[in-house]
This record gives structure tokens, C-alpha cells and sequence, in this order.
């Protein structure tokens, strides 16, 4: 740091102002110090910072709400994983602004690393700068991201082959999928292809984005679009669990049976699947290592530090962590004549 602020011709104390996001610095200055520190390669080690501070270190997750069980369950099980280091949630309810703010730092007053689920962004669309400008760690949860930037996905290929292999084994060929409208949704072409790939037929007009993903309703309304088309489906495959039993409860109101008439499938094997009537079927993206995942690329990218006496390595280019997926089957695809494994205790798991 002293080497920065000799180059930039501050105080150690201004950049480290800059470096914190704090106010104060003059537009002028912080672009000296910015420029010194791209010039010597000097990246801010947290954990250094938080021993110094006397801080036990805190990590934000930025999610865009707690009303989607996916969120509330990936947010539960990062604080398990982080153990006693705080996590600090930030709701972006999915708005870009808010989400491209967490790309610029904005979380670093307050903790000494991050993790953001985008929504409202495209993170395939980011530049590389965009996403490792800030002084301190970041993390991404997503299915694609820019190149360098550290992420956690679990493989879309690899879901939809489950799906599909589940519903060829139960002799269903016209499947609908309801996706969502998000700039971040890779899942739902990613879904199609997959079925499609695999023998399945899905019409154009049996995919389905819901602009309300996080709850019921937007499973309900799906349900209403599909049956005005009036296409023949015998399988519904949805974004999340939360669709998923809203497409349920619309399918029966209607009175077509669960699943003797049309299968149900979700994603993200929560809560919302294993309680609900009749229990779901859910893809389950193993959300504990999803967690364990994007701590590890934070301790990562912590230990990364230097200055022109002590050189740091070359810009991290970690590889994404990919979680294996796992499909839990339950009585919205198996009924009671099927013997549902759910029934007998642990839910069946079928896996690639």
C-alpha cells in the first residue's frame, strides 16, 4: 500500500479510502491511485485486513429475494458453510442497477468479500473488468460468466439429461417447460435443447417464461397459457420448485391428475418440493457444495497480494466449480401404484 500511494503521490490512508469504496477521494485522485495500483499489480488481501481491523471477516450475499425457496435455501446453506464468519445478506430484487453495483464494489465498506446471484444481468455479457475491479473478492453464482471471474454453476447439460431420461423412462414424449424471463436464464433454452436432443417433443409454443418466478402464481399462470393453446402435454418441467407447485395446483383444479395425466418436475429439491401435494419431483443442484464452492474461490482470490518489492502472480484465472446434479423422485412424476420412493423414506436419486 505505501508503495501505491508513493507511485500515486498520497497518503497510504487515501488509498486505502479508495480501495474501501469510502467518500472523499477527488475523482482526480482516485484515478491515480486506481492507475498505481493496476501498475504494480497490488491487490488488497481481506483476511490481512480483517485481523488488523480486529474483525472476524463477514462475506455478503447479494440474491435478488428470500420469497424464491432456491435463494432462501443456497442463502441457509452458505451460512452453514461460512461457520462463524458473518453473511450479510443484500436483496437486489433483481434489479440491475443494484446488481451492477455489487459488481462495482459497493458491498466493500461493509465486508471484506462477495457473492452475487444475478438476475437482472447477463453475466456471459460482462466484460472481465466489470466483474474483478473491485480491491477485494468476488464471487459468482451463475450458469455463465465473463472469463477470470471467479463461479459456481451447476451444468445445464446435465440437467436436462436427467429430466429427460426421468420422463422417456416413464413413456412421456410431449413435455412443456416453463421458464422465466430474466436476462440471467440460461436454464430454460439450455431445458428445450436437452429435451429435444433427446427424442422429446416440445413445441415452440409449450415454453413458457413467467415474468413472476419466485412463487406459485407464476406456476398458475403458466398452466392458464398452456391450456389456452390447447396443446396435448404430458409432462411440465419447471425453472423451480416454487413454479412447480403452483403448475400442480393449477393442473388439478382443473382436473387433470398428478401424476396419472401430465408429470410435474422442479428445480432446486426445496422444501416447497418435499411438502408439497403430491410431493415433487426436483432436480436437486447440491446447494451445500454450491456454497462450499464459492467460499473456496474466495479464500482464493484472499490470498492473491503483492507490490512492486514483493511481486503477486498473475491475474487468477480460476476454473468455474461445478456441482453434480441428482434428480429426486417423488410423487409428482410416481404415483402410489409406482411405489414412490419418497414413501419408504429417502427420496429416490437418479444421477447421469
Amino acid at each position: 500500500m505505501s508503495d501505491v500511494a508513493r507511485r500515486a503521490g498520497v497518503s497510504t490512508k487515501t488509498v486505502s479510502n479508495v480501495l474501501r469504496g469510502a467518500p472523499g477521494a477527488s475523482a482526480v485522485t482516485r484515478r491515480r491511485v486506481l492507475e498505481a495500483v493496476a501498475a504494480l499489480d497490488y491487490r488488497l488481501n481481506p483476511s490481512a485486513s480483517a485481523l488488523r481491523s480486529g474483525r472476524r471477516g463477514s462475506i455478503t450475499l447479494a440474491i435478488p429475494t428470500l420469497q424464491q425457496p432456491l435463494y432462501a435455501a443456497l442463502a441457509q446453506e452458505l451460512m452453514r458453510a461460512a461457520d462463524d464468519t458473518t453473511v450479510i445478506l443484500e436483496l437486489t430484487s433483481g434489479e440491475a442497477e443494484r446488481e451492477q453495483e455489487i459488481l462495482a464494489g459497493s458491498w466493500a465498506r461493509r465486508s471484506d468479500a462477495a457473492v452475487l446471484v444475478p438476475r437482472a444481468l447477463d453475466p456471459a455479457s460482462l466484460l472481465p473488468g466489470e466483474a474483478s475491479a473491485s480491491p477485494v473478492p468476488l464471487a459468482l453464482i451463475a450458469d455463465s460468466g465473463p472469463a477470470g471471474v471467479p463461479r459456481v454453476s451447476c451444468p445445464l447439460d446435465a440437467q436436462a439429461a436427467l429430466v429427460a431420461a426421468h420422463l422417456r423412462s416413464l413413456g412421456r414424449i410431449r413435455p412443456a417447460v416453463v421458464g422465466v424471463a430474466s436476462a440471467a436464464d440460461r436454464w430454460t433454452r439450455a431445458c428445450v435443447r436437452g429435451l429435444r436432443e433427446s427424442g422429446l417433443r416440445v413445441d415452440d409454443d409449450a415454453v413458457l417464461r413467467v415474468g413472476s418466478p419466485d412463487g406459485m402464481l407464476g406456476g398458475v399462470e403458466a398452466v392458464a397459457r398452456l391450456a389456452y393453446t390447447g396443446l396435448p402435454v404430458d409432462a411440465v418441467v419447471c425453472h423451480n420448485d416454487a413454479l412447480a407447485a403452483g403448475a400442480v395446483s393449477a393442473l388439478r383444479r382443473r382436473g387433470v391428475r398428478v401424476p396419472l395425466d401430465v408429470a410435474v418436475i422442479g428445480r432446486g429439491n426445496t422444501d416447497a418440493a418435499a411438502f408439497a401435494t403430491p410431493t415433487l419431483t426436483s432436480v436437486d443442484l447440491d446447494l451445500p457444495a454450491m456454497a462450499r464452492g464459492a467460499l473456496s474461490l474466495l479464500s482464493t482470490g484472499a490470498d492473491a497480494t503483492g507490490s512492486k518489492d514483493s511481486p503477486a502472480p498473475g491475474p487468477l484465472e480460476p476454473r468455474p466449480v461445478e456441482t453434480t446434479p441428482t434428480l429426486s423422485v417423488r410423487g409428482s412424476t410416481v404415483d402410489d401404484a409406482g411405489a414412490a420412493p419418497e414413501r419408504r423414506g429417502e427420496p429416490h436419486r437418479e444421477q447421469v
